[in-house]
């Protein structure tokens, strides 16, 4: 059984994968654009697993996993591939402290790592993978979208941490300002505006065809006014417009609001996703 491969070299591992994760690229949308962004020197630095197919020769692959930290691990592959990669990382970089991927997947790299350690594991969120080929447009909203800019950067840092929160994800300041000034280098943040910003929506560059929506943030005091609904579909008109295939973006399962706004937008489920937390 050919052993699971470990390296820290984005490029290398872009090489070696893109192939297998173009195949579902909307699937494979958090991979792809992490993997992206580490190569072109707009990342921290990552941790990047292969497990190969059938007798390791012939470049077949089987599963990834990728840790870019702060962030837990992110996994896609088959639950017994799952659990070799699970291991196989704990080895290399005993610190990861949660994993994210299709439900049954990461449920399967969380139990052996659990079985391995002795930790316990909990789930963080549960999340619907959506994604979108024709937007539906929504009702009118007052005010109208705007490309955010530098002067605009504290309010986003703010609204981005305040999301991260929301998420059970919260990484930090210092991640959220990160964030932030790359959406706003590369013109992938964009705001609402009704007497002042109202909704707050990132998105990614587009790799393999596919962009992914997020973050997607409305302060409490201007939700349920149209503003999110307004702001995701013409930024997901936007980047179809721009050459993407489709859009993508993920929900929380436990807010059947926003399911329902998207589903209204024209975006279909793909599959259900599970965060993970660990502690020893």
């Amino acid at each position: 059984m050919p052993a699971v491969s470990i390296g820290v070299d984005a490029q290398e591992f872009w090489q070696r994968v893109h192939g297998w994760l173009e195949r579902d690229p909307v699937l494979h949308s958090v991979l792809l654009t992490t993997v992206d962004r580490e190569r072109r020197g707009a990342g921290r630095g990552g941790v990047f697993a292969i497990l190969p197919g059938g007798d390791g020769r012939g470049g077949a692959i089987a599963g990834v996993a990728v840790w870019t930290p702060p962030f837990r691990a992110y996994v896609s592959a088959a639950p017994p591939g799952a659990e070799r990669l699970a291991l196989a990382l704990l080895e290399h970089s005993p610190e990861i402290d949660g994993v994210t991927g299709v439900a049954e997947q990461s449920a399967a790299y969380a139990g052996a790592w659990a079985g391995r350690t002795g930790g316990t594991v909990a789930v963080s969120m549960d999340q619907r993978l959506f994604e979108l080929d024709t937007v539906v447009p929504p009702r009118p909203s007052s005010g109208a979208a705007r490309v955010a800019g530098p002067a605009d950067r504290d309010l986003l840092v703010a609204w981005t941490m305040a999301f991260e929160e929301e998420s059970n994800a919260a990484p930090g300041a210092s991640v959220a300002e990160r964030v932030v000034d790359l959406l706003i280098a590369e013109q992938r943040a964009y705001l609402w505006d009704d007497d002042g910003p109202a909704c707050f929506v990132g998105v990614s560059r587009t790799v393999a065809g596919v962009a992914r929506v997020a973050p997607v943030y409305t302060p409490p005091d201007r939700r349920r006014r149209g503003y999110a609904s307004a702001l995701v579909a013409a930024v997901s008109q936007a980047v179809l417009d721009a050459g993407a295939s489709r859009s993508s973006l993920f929900t929380d399962l436990a807010n059947p609001t926003s399911n329902r706004v998207y589903a209204a937008l024209g975006y279909r489920p793909v599959a259900d996703v599970t965060a993970y937390s660990f502690t020893r």
